[in-house]
């Protein structure tokens, strides 16, 4: 029995099943995703021969495929016929003719196959029949498939076939080891060729060729390794290539850097021999393995078999790139092709991306400014600018390194390109125009580090081009982003001399021999070469250094150091013309006047500008009043009056005064919160001490000694420079912080405590005071008032008067609340409330007694008649005549007195027999043993002639030595009480207002007594 017939024969149960089973025949067909995959299938299988060419040809009817590849084994005929089994062991081989061939028969019923050694035809897809073999194969293998599937007509067979010829790409010999040549020809449509060139063992050429258009080449660089364990079968790389320029023809006997560069595939494909069309690996080049994929080989499957190809395909991308540098290849430009860290890579091959990371890092395979490669870690980057003016000598001074001295990277031609990306994610260091500018501070004289002689060698050595290029780089980034100010103290100016200083202190050269003694600059440091740009950008830094023109104002400068120095003074009185002209053409030059003693003082001595003050004659400050008091050593002292005769006029001479710093107005000196009042609270506000700190206080310095003793002048200047506080003025409040997180604790300054201790606010009264006791109504002319004023408030102005005006309010209506009449009342009542409760009861009774008593009253019955007695009685009234004998004694007085105790107390005693005393107008404090009340009888009116029991008074022990002897109203009593109508004569005792109860009687008989008497009142 002849093989086919075995094969046949062992098939005949398999096609029983397919025939019984339609749906595995329908799986089988639908198993590939696109139209004429067989095409695919073909190719792997003449690959799997050893063939080298192939060739389609596809009419109307049918397709033929032919290869040169060993003829057909038993064992093809066992495997092409069967489904999913094959005979094939060899690990070489890259297709079987099991389900993937069977892909063929969607098209047609009974595909016919001619080899040298065998020819049949496949009928229900797994029976082979034997044919006649064909005459003509010269060694060739030919597959003929007429389009006899009922299920698509012949036409959409042609059509589809048609377009998968046309669609072979260049990819579809790209990673076959021996084929090399795909030809296809369509009867009525485009016949075209594949054809594979080696230039060398990495470069290829893919050569596509058509019948409607002239041959394109493309070009790969394709790196292949072995797999271990599979015998020849390889993984690859594969970088495509682009002309350089406006080349489009290779030529071998060239260098292929000067001709092609390696350009992104996009997208960069997957392929098992052929591009696995769904497959996705986020990179822009080409990968190859024998990997296991799905059955319908679109895509790549997830199985542990897989792994190691993905680990040995990111060994071979990071060790291509060194074979790619030799090549001249490994440019800037090709690292857009390589992944960086933002490109979206699924997790199987990020292993790629980190392979070619680390060598890139690691090895010298980094692109550099320098057109070399270097280890990434061993790199820094800048802005070109920066790269161009300090090459890989500088480096190795200026930036820090441990091994090997730093170099600059390549930089990518476009920021934020996919070049850019790859350089970022690189362990390659920033070091741009900031960290330079860090570098450069040690040319500070000033700073704490000393002076790197090395670095200053090494700027001395440069030349001036390239001085220009220095300054025009720190001049364009810098200056832009306000940033000058940190090169301004670094003597990096280079003088004509070869010496460098700051640019304060440096000059513009204004001729060839200027010997006057200023520093000039080199001239060829900002008009070197012919790049206008870069040469105005260098002068511009130098003048933002501080570098300028000698004019008047230099010259004015060089003058004071010479004249008017501490050390060198020698004053002309015409100097003072030149300087007051100079500030008024530039008002800004007045700081040039400030360290050097350009006035002379009252006393005949020579000051710097802030240690005089501006007063009489030649302005009325009142500033010599404040200093006078306050000065101590070193004090502020006035300004020379004989200034005018100086040649020039007061009012241009005061006002170049002022714009120096002459003092002109009181000073609100800042002082430390130490000095404060408040500084326990300032202090407390707690936290560890940061750049953030604060310490500020204001105060008047002196001001306790010139208050101590009050002066008009001084309160009118005080008034008049607190006045010229506004509301951003911040002499009110004292402020210390030690941090900004715990922020800041704020109190009275020690100015406004100042201003509230002392009693320095005059009154129209003549009175100092301090403000809290001030009254605004009795402020002296030219002490303007507005209560709305912060300072007024801040320092108490009129609040102790305005407290106590509320305090008596808040206390007249809580009387009232209460129910008393006012204030008063309800401190009596408080009063009474402190008392000892024994107290409070006798005071009690005394006063209900009061309440309850009445006054005696006594009324002549015939006013008349009573009077004509009395004056009788008065007629025969004893004289007031006195004795000399051991002592004065008055005769009579004992029997007057008598007869007056008798009078008065009828007339002072009431109907409850209670005798009073006339002033306190109650009951007298005590009686006698015999019951009576204890009475004292004192004269009232005492010039008189005669001695009248009327002319007495009832009254109290008290009360009667106040008649006696504190009796301030004496001399007009007599007046009184002939003018006095009522019952009561109101007088002073003792410097208070009180006032004598009469009797109508005793009042009648009274005036009486006064008319009889002979003498006048007086």
């Amino acid at each position: 029995m002849s093989t086919i017939a075995e094969v046949r024969a062992k098939h005949l149960n398999l096609a029983q099943v397919l025939k019984d089973h339609v749906g595995i025949r329908k799986i089988v067909e639908d198993l590939y995703p696109d139209q004429a995959h067989f095409i695919y299938e073909l190719l792997q299988n003449a690959q799997d021969t050893g063939a080298t060419s192939v060739a389609f040809r596809l009419v109307r009817g049918g397709l033929t495929f032919e290869h040169d590849g060993r003829p057909f084994l038993p064992g093809d005929i066992f495997a092409i016929t069967d489904i999913g089994e094959s005979n094939k062991v060899d690990e070489d081989k890259i297709g079987r003719f099991g389900v993937g061939f069977k892909a063929v028969f969607a098209y047609s019923e009974t595909p016919t196959i001619h080899s040298p050694t065998f020819s049949f035809r496949i009928e229900d897809l797994v029976l082979p029949t034997e044919v006649p073999p064909l005459g003509n194969l010269h060694g060739l293998t030919r597959f003929i498939f007429p389009f006899n599937n009922p299920k698509k007509d012949q036409l959409s067979a042609y059509e589809e076939v048609a377009i998968g010829l046309s669609e072979l790409s260049e990819m579809a010999l790209l990673f076959l080891p021996s084929l090399s040549s795909i030809s296809w020809s369509v009867d009525g449509g485009v016949s075209g060729e594949l054809l594979r060139i080696p230039h060398s063992a990495e470069h290829m050429e893919i050569l596509r060729q058509s019948s409607d258009g002239a041959a394109v080449g493309f070009h790969f660089l394709r790196f292949d390794a072995p797999v271990a364990g599979l015998g020849q079968q390889n993984v690859s790389v594969a970088f495509p290539l682009g002309f350089v320029g406006e080349a489009t023809q290779y030529e071998p006997g060239k260098p292929l850097a000067r001709q092609l560069r390696i350009v992104a595939a996009n997208p960069g494909q997957v392929a098992v021999f052929f591009p696995a069309e769904k497959e996705t690996s986020g990179l822009r080049f080409h990968l190859h393995a024998p990997f296991v994929p799905e059955l319908s080989r679109a895509s790549i499957k997830e199985t542990p078999a897989n792994i190691p190809l993905f680990e040995q395909l990111a060994q071979l991308s990071a060790g291509s790139l060194h074979r790619i540098k030799e090549m001249g290849l490994l440019t800037a430009d090709f690292l857009s092709v390589l992944p960086n860290p933002l490109d979206p890579i699924p997790p199987r091959y990020q292993s790629i991306r980190t392979a070619i990371t680390e060598a890139m890092n690691r090895e010298p395979l980094t692109p550099t400014q320098a057109r070399g490669h270097a280890p990434a870690r061993a790199l820094l980057q800048a802005k070109a600018s920066l790269k161009d003016l300090l090459g890989s000598d500088d480096l190795a001074l200026l930036a820090r390194h441990d091994d090997d001295p730093p170099a600059w990277a390549a930089s990518a031609a476009q920021k934020n390109s996919n070049a850019d990306r790859f350089l970022t994610g690189l362990a390659i260091r920033d070091w741009d125009v900031d960290e330079f500018v860090d570098r450069l501070q040690v040319l500070d004289p000033d700073d704490w580090r000393h002076p790197d002689e090395e670095l200053r060698g090494w700027l001395a050595a440069k030349p001036a081009e390239w001085h220009q290029q220095l300054y025009a780089l720190l001049h364009r980034e810098l200056v832009a982003d306000g940033d000058v100010q940190r090169v301004v103290d670094l003597e990096l100016v280079r003088l004509r001399d070869g010496r460098y200083r700051r640019g304060t202190g440096s000059y513009f050269p204004s001729g060839l021999d200027d010997d006057d003694g200023f520093p000039r600059v080199d001239a060829s440091v900002y008009n070197a070469g012919r790049s206008k740009p870069q040469q105005a950008a260098a002068r511009k830094l130098l003048e933002e250094l501080g570098t300028r023109d000698v004019g008047e104002a230099e010259l004015v400068e060089a003058l004071l150091k010479d004249r008017y120095a501490q050390t060198s003074h020698r004053p002309r009185v015409g100097d003072m013309r030149r300087f007051v002209a100079l500030v008024e053409t530039d008002p800004t030059k007045a700081a040039l006047f400030g360290p050097y003693f350009i006035f002379e003082d009252e006393n005949g001595s020579w000051r710097r500008p802030q240690g005089c003050f501006l007063d009489s004659p030649l302005r009325d400050t009142g500033l010599r009043a404040y200093h006078t008091r306050a000065a101590g050593k070193g004090g502020p002292v006035g300004l020379a009056g004989r200034y005018p005769d100086a040649g020039v006029s007061l009012p241009r001479l005061l006002k170049f005064a002022e714009a120096t710093g002459v003092i002109t107005a009181l000073l609100v000196a800042e002082c430390s919160c130490v000095l404060n009042p408040n500084w326990s609270y300032l202090a407390s506000v707690g936290g560890g001490r940061s750049e953030f700190h604060k310490d500020q206080d204001y105060m008047f310095a002196g001001f306790e000694a010139v208050t101590a003793t009050p002066d008009m002048r001084v309160s009118a200047l005080v008034w008049r420079t607190m006045e010229s506080f506004t509301q951003y003025t911040k002499g009110l409040q004292a402020t210390y912080q030690m941090n900004q997180r715990r922020g800041a604790h704020y109190a009275s300054s020690k100015l406004v405590h100042q201003l509230r201790a002392a009693a320095w606010v005059p009154q129209s009264d003549g009175r100092f005071v301090v403000p809290a006791e001030a009254r605004a109504d009795l402020l002296p002319a030219g002490f303007p008032y507005d209560p709305g004023k912060r300072w007024l408030k801040a320092i108490g102005f009129g609040e102790a008067l305005a407290k106590r005006s509320e305090e008596a309010k808040q206390k007249q209506s809580i009387a009232k609340q209460l129910g008393f009449q006012d204030g008063t009342a309800l401190e009596d009542a408080q009063w009474f409330a402190g008392l000892d409760p024994a107290e409070r009861l006798v005071f009690k009774q005394q006063v209900e007694n009061r309440r309850s008593f009445s006054l005696p009253e006594s009324q002549p019955g015939d006013p008349d008649r009573r009077t004509e007695k009395v004056l009788a009685m008065a007629a025969e009234a004893p004289e007031r005549v006195t004795e000399e004998r051991t002592r004065s004694v008055s005769v009579g007085l004992q029997a007057v007195k008598q007869e007056a105790e008798q009078y008065l107390r009828r007339q002072y005693t009431n109907a409850d027999g209670e005798m009073i005393c006339q002033v306190c107008q109650g009951p007298l404090p005590f009686r006698l043993t015999d019951g009576r009340y204890y009475v004292e009888k004192v004269e009232f009116i005492a010039d008189v002639d005669r001695r009248h029991h009327q002319n007495y008074l009832a009254l109290c022990p008290n009360h009667a030595a106040m008649i006696q002897h504190a009796h301030g109203s004496a001399d007009l009593v007599r007046e009184m009480l002939l003018d006095c109508d009522t019952d009561t004569l109101d007088i002073v005792l003792a410097e208070t207002d009180a006032n004598i109860y009469f009797t109508r009687t005793h009042l009648h008989d009274l005036k009486a007594v006064i008319t009889s008497e002979s003498r006048p009142s007086s």
